[in-house]
């Protein structure tokens, strides 16, 4: 069990994972192979990670009252994941998704963010960091992430942003605030307007205060160490589902930092751990437990 808390802040999604023989590349009928329901959303996915690591966690968001709203709440609160900063909007619209996956583990997303939540973020219990070792947010209420990481800043605690596609406008609102910004290769690439790892870390390292790093898929996590652009090669294993990967990423880093490991341990942490989860089936119930990681990490190790 570790011994740090942690706050995650942003969106949680109720999500349908549907298997197919392959992914559809134009309108057509395709019969599927399987489908689960499960948890989803960046936040919600690092909180539900970082608790199944043994971390104390409170997920704070905002969710419609109503029936998606329970389900996500429930799958959060099975693991310990504190819940009682998330706002409830009587007439507000929960967040659904829907992911097609293949049997080779890639996938489609398909999000609706939810509706009538309100972007106000002065109702945020935020003398409860009081005491916490690490926050994470992601891009979707800026106006919530912003918040938490000037209060963050101002306790000295570790902070980190998960920076992706879904809303530029807000990525960059806040480049400035956290303490590390980890983007996915699709939105360094976007900010920077080049595909290339290194010349994008360093158009981000002028935009942001801290730590630059992105997640490139198989190729493992890279981020600019002074001058010198590092590497944390990817964890190989045969994947069955890739879908949270990088949310699952976001939340071990994020603990692996609070629990006091530098870049390079934290990246190897997260990896771990998001691999094991991609090797293990989709949804929440495949992200492993510290045991498994250990192990993981032991033996590539030795």
């Amino acid at each position: 069990m570790s011994t740090r808390r942690i706050v995650t802040l942003g969106n949680a999604f109720l999500d349908t994972i549907v298997y197919l023989p392959v992914l559809p590349t134009a309108p057509t009928k395709i019969r599927a192979t399987d489908v689960r329901r499960t948890g989803g959303g960046i936040a919600a996915t690092a909180a539900y990670t970082t608790a199944v690591l043994g971390a104390q966690t409170a997920y704070w968001g905002r969710l419609g009252q109503d029936d998606t709203g329970d389900q996500i709440l429930t799958r959060l609160n099975a693991v310990g994941v504190q819940t009682s900063a998330v706002r409830r909007v009587q007439g507000g619209v929960s967040p659904i998704g829907t992911i097609l996956v293949s049997p080779g583990g890639d996938r489609m997303a398909f999000g609706f963010i939810g509706r009538g939540l309100g972007d106000a973020a002065d109702w945020l219990p935020l003398d409860e960091l009081d005491g916490v070792h690490g926050v994470l947010a992601d891009y979707s209420w800026w106006e919530g992430a912003s918040a938490v990481f000037v209060a963050a800043r101002e306790r000295g605690i570790v902070s980190v942003l998960d920076a992706d596609i879904g809303d530029m406008d807000a990525v960059r609102r806040l480049l400035d605030l956290p303490d590390h910004v980890v983007f996915s290769s699709a939105c360094l690439a976007r900010l920077a307007d080049t595909s290339d790892i290194e010349a994008g870390l360093r158009h981000a390292s002028d935009l942001c205060r801290g730590v630059v790093a992105v997640t490139d898929g198989e190729h493992g996590f890279f981020w600019l160490d002074g001058d010198v652009v590092r590497n944390v090669p990817a964890f190989p294993v045969t994947a069955i589902d890739t879908n949270g990967a990088g949310d699952i990423f976001h939340g071990a880093y994020t603990l692996g930092l609070a629990e006091g490991l530098d870049v390079e341990g934290a990246a190897r942490f997260a990896g771990a751990t998001a691999a094991l989860k991609c090797q293990r089936g989709s949804g929440w119930e495949s992200i492993p437990d510290r045991a498994a990681v250990n192990a993981l990490l032991n033996g590539s190790a030795s």
